[in-house]
């Protein structure tokens, strides 16, 4: 095999030799391909394995934590939640309408894959400066996507992230998540029980759809090469999904599967060889039999990413009735193979082995590299000039951002009540959906601060979980554990590589303080086009629950004449990164002062006094202190008629961001237990003011209040257009 066709299939000269020395004989192509797929970064973490490794993932409510196709943890009561966070990037810049489709797509497949009902969906996705006609184009392919998929198999979307900024202008970053609720005993692996066992094809027809999807993933691309990766971008059929997600759960419901895996990336090739490594064993496939909606080499077949798919091994004696059930939901089913316990992988086509290889080569030979990275160096303190900034420019700064404005043009695309469950729609700290049956609820959210992480990749990752577990802290459910998706640039540059070690650090630090285990989660790299890198950008999905519906917060104003205290820490001015930057005092990296040490213990605090005043009912409305501070969490908390009446020393201050910060309503008549309750427990608070009609005043200055709220619901549909 020539170098040319070597790099064209993603590996490394390097990487090749270690294979060709291994087997000691050429490699078909067949085998290249499949070793192309699985070398890849998508498929093996070659760079973050080292580091992942270091991440906490078990505590006594974990019942399947990283390796399988979603975690899952225990919530009592036979209950269990299965949840995962996954990326569709490069494939949504090309394709945006399919590519953000088929994210949906595969993330509910690892849901359903593990014997668990998908109960709900969301979303963190990101774009260019909106002034480009590329990135209006992204945005609504991109949405509709997304809605699309999700609307027509009938999943709920209850929440998510939508920002804007510049070097996304070439790499749109795509993440889908999605929740799932199984019976503790009724979870399904992917890991095969006997020898002998069938190997059966479940699902639409192979196409050459997204043939080298998940190296094209795994790798940097210029706008010159976008209609050359247009092939790797599959195409999605959600109602054939629905069918697929009904019949696999009806067959898991009756005991006639054993293991099954999703053909998601690297299709038939990563499904079977995962099980291969999962269960010690080997496979046998005679690829033949793979149901084809078009003339497919054997190379294709093995490489192509069609959705819809599942592999699953059952026992022969339930060949026939498995074949019975999958008709009667128009569902293909065939017989395709059988495990072996030879611990090689083997495909057939016309009557030959294509494929012949040991399952360590492939699997526990894969590369892991220990990349040079770098450290930011410490930032020199800085002092900047607030002097003109004026309270109607701040807010009208604010008005006129993308980041900062209500996205109901996004989610209003998205069905968020279907299937009858929802508690909180998008839009509020957290999603919140109800376990069907029950008053048990299960909140979900996700998050990023992708400018924190550039100035400081350690403290931003701790902010950036802090901020998912305010989230929920908020609306009075309880977090329990994290997905999370790590979107990086490339990781050849030890700049990059350095941001990469040190969030996974911060992650850490912070997981462990909150015990908050990550079970599952994606890592994509490569995300920078035409040299241009993305901002750093590890998302963090965070999941937890409350026992009881009735205990849920609400994040909208109750009554008029209540009080607004704040709890937390607002940081200075100058410390405020967010502050800084909308309010244009610096756009320089270079320039920012470092972000002050975030104090998860005092986090935690703060956090356990406001679930102890929910339980009480002190609470009438919460909602976390972030980006846009005070002001933007008074904003998104208006409801009805209702404004706000507020006093601060330096108004300013009412627009720096917080640590373990919250916004919080209490009735007059709560004032006094709730301020006896915080001081007993050290926890300082505020007394700002006061929720009033038709009104928002600060500092006994007026605002057109109706002008304002009309620019909050409605300037992000006029600037979109």
């Amino acid at each position: 095999m020539n170098e040319d066709l070597i790099i064209q299939h993603g590996l490394t000269l390097d990487e090749f030799k270690i294979i060709k020395n291994y087997l000691n004989r050429d490699l078909t192509m067949e085998e290249l391909g499949i070793f192309s797929a699985m070398w890849n970064e998508h498929c093996c973490y070659k760079t973050s394995k080292k580091w992942l490794k270091k991440l906490p993932t078990e505590n006594e409510i974990v019942i399947q934590g990283p390796g399988e196709n979603a975690g899952i943890i225990d919530i009592q009561d036979n209950d269990g939640i299965a949840f995962k966070i996954e990326s569709h990037n490069h494939p949504s810049y090309i394709e945006p309408f399919n590519g953000s489709a088929t994210g949906v797509g595969g993330i509910l497949r690892d849901i359903f894959t593990m014997g668990a009902r998908p109960i709900a969906t969301l979303d963190s996705i990101r774009f260019g400066l909106i002034e480009s006609e590329k990135t209006k184009y992204l945005l609504n392919g991109v949405v509709h996507g997304i809605g699309h998929y999700g609307n027509c198999i009938g999943i709920p979307n209850i929440g998510g992230e939508c920002e804007f900024e510049s070097t996304y202008g070439f790499n749109n970053l795509v993440n889908a998540m999605a929740v799932g609720h199984v019976q503790k005993d009724k979870i399904f692996y992917s890991k095969p029980k006997s020898i002998g066992g069938l190997i059966v094809y479940i699902g639409s027809k192979t196409g050459k759809d997204g043939i080298h999807g998940a190296s094209m993933a795994s790798d940097v691309f210029s706008e010159d090469d976008e209609d050359d990766k247009r092939p790797s971008v599959q195409v999605g059929d959600p109602f054939m999904e629905k069918l697929l997600m009904e019949g696999c759960l009806e067959l898991m419901s009756l005991g006639l599967i054993e293991s099954m895996q999703d053909m998601g990336a690297a299709g038939i090739t990563s499904s079977s060889v995962e099980m291969a490594s999962k269960g010690n064993v080997g496979v046998l496939i005679n690829l033949d039999k793979v149901p084809l909606r078009q003339p497919l080499s054997a190379y294709e077949i093995l490489l192509s990413e069609s959705q819809e798919r599942m592999l699953a091994v059952i026992d022969e004696k339930n060949n026939l009735k498995v074949k019975e059930i999958l008709q009667k939901w128009q569902i293909d089913y065939e017989v395709i193979g059988e495990i072996t316990n030879n611990k090689r992988v083997v495909f057939e086509s016309n009557n030959k082995k294509v494929v012949d290889l040991p399952v360590d080569i492939i699997v526990d030979d894969a590369p892991e590299y220990d990349r040079e990275f770098y450290i930011p160096r410490k930032r020199k303190g800085k002092d900047f000039d607030f002097s003109n900034i004026k309270l109607e420019d701040i807010i009208n700064t604010l008005l006129s951002n993308l980041n900062y404005l209500d996205k109901s043009w996004v989610f209003n695309q998205y069905d968020s009540t279907v299937m009858g469950d929802t508690v909180k729609e998008p839009g509020q700290s957290s999603g919140i959906v109800k376990i069907h049956g029950t008053k048990k609820v299960i909140g979900a959210t996700t998050d990023c601060n992708p400018l924190y992480i550039r100035i400081n990749p350690y403290e931003g990752m701790k902010y950036t979980v802090a901020e998912s577990y305010r989230n929920l802290i908020a609306c009075n459910i309880n977090p329990l554990a994290i997905t999370n998706n790590l979107n990086f640039a490339s990781p050849l540059d030890p700049n990059i590589m350095g941001e990469l070690v040190l969030s996974i650090d911060g992650l850490k630090t912070a997981a462990e303080k909150f015990n908050t285990p990550i079970v599952s989660g994606n890592v994509s790299l490569y995300n920078q086009t035409n040299e241009i890198p993305i901002k750093p950008t590890p998302v963090i999905g965070m999941v937890g629950s409350n026992q009881d519906l009735k205990k849920v917060n609400s994040n909208k104003f109750c009554n008029i004449g209540n009080k607004i205290l704040i709890l937390g820490k607002r940081l200075e001015k100058n410390l405020s990164p967010y502050l800084l930057q909308d309010q244009n005092l610096t756009s320089n990296i270079n320039e920012y002062n470092d972000l002050e040490e975030l104090d998860l213990d005092y986090e935690k605090k703060i956090a356990d006094c406001v679930l102890k005043m929910s339980d009480f009912k002190y609470i009438m409305s919460c909602n976390d202190i972030s980006r846009g501070g005070v002001f933007l969490s008074l904003l998104k908390m208006q409801y009805k008629d209702m404004g706000f009446k507020v006093n601060m020393p330096d108004p300013i201050d009412l627009f720096c961001e917080y640590s373990a910060g919250y916004v919080i309503e209490i009735r007059n008549e709560d004032l006094e237990n709730v301020t006896s309750f915080l001081s007993k427990n050290g926890v300082g608070y505020f007394e700002i003011g006061e929720i009033v009609k038709e009104n928002i005043e600060i500092n006994s200055k007026k605002f057109d209040y109706f002008d304002i709220i009309n620019n909050y619901h409605n300037n992000f549909e006029k600037i979109i257009y």
